[in-house]
Formats: C-alpha cells, sequence, structure tokens
C-alpha cells in the first residue's frame, strides 16, 4: 500500500471493499470508523480532506486495525470505546458493549427517577435522596447515565467481573459521576445482603444475560468475542430474570420500581415469571426500535 500515494479517498474505498469481501457489515461505516479513530478525526473531517494523504507509519497502523476488524473483532474493542446516551464509554474485552436498545431503558428508568423526584417534592420531602440498584453494570453505561441524574440519591452498581467493575469506575470518573455511585463486586444482590437496604431501593434496573445455552453456539462470530458471562442466560435464557424477580422485592419499598431489559422474544415467559411471583403489579412491557417488546417494568406491591 505504502509505494502509492494513498489518499483518505483511496484508502477508505479498498478498505470498504475489503470488509466487504470479509463479510463485516457495514464495511464503509467501519472504514471510517477506524480511519477517524486513527488519524484523531471525525468523520466529516475524512470527507473534508479526502485528498489528504497517510504516512507510511499511519498507512502501517491502519493496516493493523484492518486486519482486527477483519477477524470479525468488535469496532468498539478495537477504538476502546461505544457511544451510549451521549457519552464515550470506556470498553475492553471484559466487558459487554452496550447496545442501542439499552439507552430505551435507560430512558425510561429516567422517567421513573423525575417521577419519584416530583412524588418527594409534593411530600415536602425534597432532600429524600433516590436509591437506584444497577445488578450487572458491566462498563457501568447504566449506572451512570442515571447517576447524573441523581441529586442526592445514590446508585449501587454491581458485577461479579472485578475486570468489568474497574472499567465502570474509570467511566465514572471521567463523568464525573464517581461520588454518585458505590461500585459492589459480587453476585447480584449478594453484596447487598449485608447492607441497610432491604425495603429502601426505589429503582432496580438491569440488562441480564439472556441468551439461551443453545443459542451461544450460533450468534455472530462478533458476539461471541463478547464475555459469555455476560451473555448466556441458561437453557431457557431465564436464569437471572428468575432470580431478580423474586429476589427484588426483599429490598424494593413500597411503590419501587423493578426495569428490565429482555430477549426479543422472552415477553411472554417474563410476564409469567412476574404473574407466578406476585409481588409486582402496574406490569408495562415496552417495545424496541423494531417493535418487539423489550424492556419490562413493574412496580412493587
Amino acid at each position: 500500500m505504502a509505494k502509492d500515494v494513498w489518499t483518505i479517498k483511496k484508502v477508505l474505498d479498498w478498505t470498504a471493499k475489503y470488509f466487504k469481501k470479509e463479510g463485516v457489515e457495514n464495511s464503509r461505516l467501519n472504514a471510517e470508523i477506524l480511519l477517524a479513530y486513527l488519524l484523531k478525526k471525525t468523520r466529516l473531517d475524512l470527507y473534508l480532506q479526502f485528498d489528504q494523504p497517510l504516512s507510511s507509519s499511519e498507512l502501517t497502523s491502519f493496516r493493523n486495525l484492518i486486519i482486527r476488524r477483519s477477524q470479525h473483532i468488535p469496532l468498539s474493542y478495537i477504538t476502546g470505546e461505544k457511544d451510549f446516551m451521549d457519552f464515550k464509554f470506556k470498553v475492553s474485552p471484559d466487558v459487554y458493549i452496550p447496545r442501542p436498545e439499552t439507552e430505551i431503558l435507560v430512558e425510561e428508568a429516567t422517567k421513573v427517577i423525575k417521577n419519584l423526584k416530583l412524588k418527594a417534592d409534593k411530600e415536602s420531602n425534597s432532600s429524600k435522596g433516590i436509591i437506584v440498584v444497577d445488578l450487572g453494570t458491566g462498563c457501568g453505561n447504566i449506572a451512570i447515565s442515571l447517576a447524573r441524574e441523581l441529586k442526592n440519591g445514590k446508585v449501587y452498581a454491581i458485577d461479579i467481573s472485578s475486570s468489568a467493575l474497574s472499567i465502570a469506575i474509570k467511566n465514572a470518573k471521567l463523568c464525573n459521576t464517581e461520588k454518585k455511585i458505590e461500585f459492589l463486586l459480587g453476585d447480584l444482590f449478594t453484596p447487598l445482603e449485608k447492607m441497610d437496604l432491604k425495603g429502601k431501593v426505589d429503582l432496580i434496573v438491569s440488562n441480564p444475560p439472556y441468551v439461551t445455552t443453545k443459542e451461544m453456539d450460533s450468534l455472530p462470530l462478533e458476539v461471541k468475542k463478547e464475555p459469555r458471562i455476560a451473555l448466556e442466560g441458561g437453557e431457557d435464557g431465564l436464569n437471572f430474570y428468575k432470580k431478580i424477580i423474586q429476589k427484588s422485592p426483599q429490598f424494593l419499598n413500597k411503590g419501587g420500581v423493578l426495569a428490565l431489559e429482555i430477549g426479543y422474544s422472552q415477553a411472554k415467559k417474563v410476564k409469567e415469571l412476574f404473574s407466578a411471583q406476585k409481588k409486582f403489579h402496574s406490569l408495562q412491557f415496552i417495545s424496541d426500535y423494531e417493535g418487539k417488546q423489550r424492556i419490562v417494568f413493574a412496580v412493587r406491591e
């Protein structure tokens, strides 16, 4: 590549064709994002500077990025970041990559927080701090996004992976929310057992693993690069929902809300889990951008 004059346009055109041949989806977009990342430019800059040639060192570095991407290493693992709710979150192969669908969960959970604020104001208890628990926080995208909405509340962000928590803590510091979040290492509610939180939590939110064991083998190559522990939800994909729905009432206060992201075909089964539990009401399912039910909210009796 370095023998000829390789301009930004020529590099993008070649890379897009190569990615397409290698089965990389959105080949042109991937080429643009990687080159913009390497050159520390925006994608718009690339188009405004189409004729700019790349140096031999830039070409060598970009070739390495192309090789990694053609091996179906997720784009976010290569760049080390992922956009979520207007913020760039640091990510690594130790964490699940945030998806656009989860933004719906955060947006709806934010509405819950605002309603709780209004309720506190009406009851002349505006100083009441709202308590939120994020189960399986990963890179911290949900916990941090919700913490930005809190004035004097607290978010308890839990994950079983110490490596994931390290990434989440870095993201919290970058977003100036570290004082509002307490990061806890452990399995689901376990770290909360010895804390004085039973019956005091206002909102429990989670995007738990929900891929069935059988489906794990047929996942796209890129998804298989993500932590299995963040994907697999057991034989029926419902292992974590069963535990969360059963245990949540112990920690939620009366009127507290449980908010969960679910698999695209799990609404019926999750509804049955709530019906069997009998400690929730006002069950509400919210659809994603494709019209599939992906978010469920329930209120503690």
